[in-house]
């Protein structure tokens, strides 16, 4: 292998170590990476002419992005490949954090997991004002904890109260944030940045500039001297943090729990008593505490192959979107405008009347008031988004926009009619894309002059959250089209998956048997706290009947109908669901549905259970397991046909599509995968015991079949 580093040593004993890994976009630590690095570290610590060292990257954008994710791998069934990475990281860091000079970090760019820890060993660090320059320890979103003395040396560098959120969340900070928690020493603009930095080496050669440094560190107020100087505060924030990881992970994601632990143990203790106790935790819980983190680290790779995929493999010529329109201001209209014009692209929302225009320009109105609120914007950049909207009763202003997105109502006649409309409107080359949630596109573009540029682009609600979209050709759409939605949806800062068309597509038409289910499992007399329970034991992100309000039971009703036309029996519509409907029991946007919501809070609906009594369904009492197999492995069996029908052909592609369409828990790595964990035997064996149970909907599919006589499984 090439050197990673290049070394060079100036008149004045200026050292400079460069990362420049070979033959890569990004630098990252593998096991030969960080021997190369010991090497030349050992050989510094004998250099008498060196006054300090400046560790930098050539890397445009990226400092250290972090461990080689692939040299982690056999982590969960070897313990010995375990110890040679934490050992080999901890031995080298600590070598640069012993070295008899200073040593500064330059960071221009992302400094990440070990990237970052690299600089926490060095004895100052620089950053710059970059967008791209962020700083943090995402290791817990791996399932596992900061192994290269991220948790000992972050805390005693800033505090308690600015390290527990970092290394606990794994979030990353921006340059200036960075600086103002002490985290960084100097901050530079990205522009001037070499040139900054030089004169920053200079001064910590100075005893004066060294004390200067060091004094900035050491100011602390009087939060400091309440929650952390003091055994009372630092329980408080040790309890405090707990609390907010239990909240947030219901206890299914160990390694924050595992890091807090370690930390609280520790940081009273000397910087090598906490290091050494930092392996031997790593080391602990490799085969426990850990295990989520082969299906964790397995998505982090699905996700960035699913970065450079173009969607399709025909070449084709991307096309420019400079303008927009999209047709209908409700939620799903307002929240796609909101998403086009936060990323700066001019957009035209048209409505049917002036008043709905004005009711989707408020709801965009609040979504961006809310990250001023919370600082994600400053007001003089909201103020500049927003004013890249504009709303419409006809069509004016829309003869050259680039793309326009439909987002009616899930009819076929309405959508058919907005799309001939916008053929007549549009320039010939723009492309027309649906919003549906569950029509085909072929069957919305079977009466169009030129369905070589209808696409189906499906947003998930909330848009402003959510980050999944499921791009869906038709039979005729064109790969310039496929290309160019992919592309959009990659510079909105969305993940675009590639299904094939069909009624629901992937996710909806995977998620609806599970939610018939669990509402067939109420009907039959479970009540809504147990199926709660059992869904968030599962992990899934919130109780079955309020994601059913949040969505709205009316546009559930409405896509059910779809589905049920399409595939029949085993997609048939719950009588409760029906019923619902019939009794504008729509969900949170009407104030009643399953919950009654009133002065900010809710309570189960007494008008629900009557429904359910006046259905006259036989009650029956069943087990915790048996509630969560009849959901899942309903869904698994829609997902093998899928993948049967070729809807999906990657099963990873699957699994993520439904981590971010449906909050499916990450930590099972994907519905498939947690299909392979369960096995193939037991599931179609579970499938026919239901089937003669609760009827022909629990069917295994031609797909499990084979699968199980062949001993195949998805992965």
């Amino acid at each position: 292998m090439e050197n990673a580093f290049k070394l060079s040593i100036d008149s004045n004993g200026i050292a400079s170590l460069v990362f420049d890994l070979p033959n890569e976009k990004v630098n990252t630590f593998s096991g030969p990476v960080i021997e190369e690095l010991e090497k030349i570290i050992d050989g510094l610590a004998t250099n008498k002419e060196i006054k300090i060292l400046a560790i930098s990257s050539a890397k445009k954008g990226v400092f250290i992005a972090g461990a080689d994710l692939h040299s982690f791998e056999p982590m969960a069934s070897d313990p010995s490949h375990v110890s040679f990475m934490i050992e080999g990281g901890h031995r080298v860091f600590n070598k640069i954090s012993n070295l008899p000079f200073p040593t500064v970090a330059l960071i221009n760019g992302a400094c990440l997991g070990g990237g970052m820890e690299l600089a926490l060993a060095c004895t100052y660090r620089v950053v710059s004002d970059s967008p791209k320059t962020l700083l943090g320890l995402p290791e817990v979103t791996l399932g596992i904890i900061p192994g290269w003395g991220g948790t000992q040396r972050l805390p005693r560098l800033v505090g308690l109260i600015e390290a527990l959120p970092l290394i606990l969340s794994g979030k990353s900070l921006k340059g200036n944030q960075a600086w103002k928690i002490k985290l960084a020493d100097a901050l530079f603009a990205s522009e001037f940045f070499d040139a900054k930095a030089f004169e920053f080496i200079k001064k910590c050669l100075s005893k004066d500039g060294q004390n200067q440094i060091i004094r900035r560190r050491q100011q602390r107020g009087l939060r400091y001297q309440l929650l952390e100087n003091n055994p009372i505060g630092r329980g408080f924030l040790f309890n405090k943090a707990k609390k907010d990881i239990l909240k947030k992970t219901k206890g299914l994601y160990p390694a924050p729990l595992i890091a807090l632990a370690l930390i609280k143990e520790t940081c009273r203790q000397s910087l090598e008593t906490g290091l050494k106790r930092e392996i031997e935790v790593f080391k602990e819980n490799a085969l426990t505490g850990f295990a989520n983190s082969a299906n964790l680290i397995h998505l982090f790779f699905i996700q960035e192959a699913l970065k450079k995929d173009p969607g399709i493999d025909t070449d084709a010529e991307l096309m420019k979107i400079s303008s927009t329109g999209v047709i209908g201001a409700g939620i799903m209209g307002s929240g796609i405008a909101w998403l086009l014009s936060s990323r700066d692209i001019p957009v035209r929302m048209k409505d049917v009347d002036w008043n709905a225009v004005g009711r989707g320009m408020s709801a965009i109105h609040s979504i961006y008031a809310k990250m001023v609120k919370d600082k994600k914007l400053k007001p003089c950049e909201e103020s500049l988004k927003f004013h890249r909207l504009s709303g419409s009763v006809d069509y004016s202003g829309f003869k050259n926009l680039d793309l326009v997105i439909e987002a009616a109502v899930e009819n076929l006649e309405l959508k058919q009619k907005v799309i001939a409309e916008l053929e007549d409107v549009l320039s010939p080359n723009a492309i027309i894309a649906s919003n549906t949630s569950s029509i085909t596109i072929d069957s919305m573009s079977s009466k169009m002059k030129h369905p070589e540029r209808f696409i189906g682009m499906h947003f998930f609600n909330p848009v402003n959250r959510m980050p999944l979209v499921e791009i869906i050709p038709s039979s005729k759409t064109s790969a310039q089209t496929i290309k160019t939605a992919v592309d959009i949806c990659r510079k909105l800062g969305k993940t675009p998956i590639v299904v094939g068309d069909c009624a629901g597509f992937l996710v909806n038409r995977i998620f609806l048997p599970g939610v018939n289910e669990i509402v067939r499992i109420f009907e039959e007399g479970t009540s809504e706290e147990t199926l709660s329970d059992v869904m968030l034991a599962f992990g899934m992100p919130m109780p079955p009947f309020t994601l059913a309000d949040e969505v709205g039971n009316d546009v559930t009703y409405k896509v059910s109908k779809v589905l049920e036309n399409a595939y029949g029996s085993r997609m048939a519509i719950p009588k409760l669901v029906t019923a619902m409907y019939e009794n504008q029991l729509y969900g949170k946007k009407c104030g009643i549905g399953f919950y009654i919501y009133k002065n900010n809070k809710k309570k189960f609906n007494p008008k629900v259970k009557q429904l359910r009594k006046n259905l006259n369904i036989p009650q029956k009492k069943i087990s915790d397991t048996d509630i969560r197999d009849r959901v899942f492995l309903l869904m698994i069996n829609e997902a093998a046909r899928c993948m049967e029908e070729k809807i999906a052909t990657n099963p990873a592609y699957l699994d993520l599509a439904l981590i971010m369409g449906i909050g499916f828990p990450p930590f099972r790595g994907g519905l498939l995968r947690y299909a392979d964990k369960l096995g193939i035997n037991y599931i179609v064996n579970q499938l026919k015991r239901y089937k003669e149970l609760y009827g022909e909907r629990f069917v295994p599919c031609k797909k499990l079949l084979e699968m199980q006589r062949s001993g195949e499984s998805f992965f």
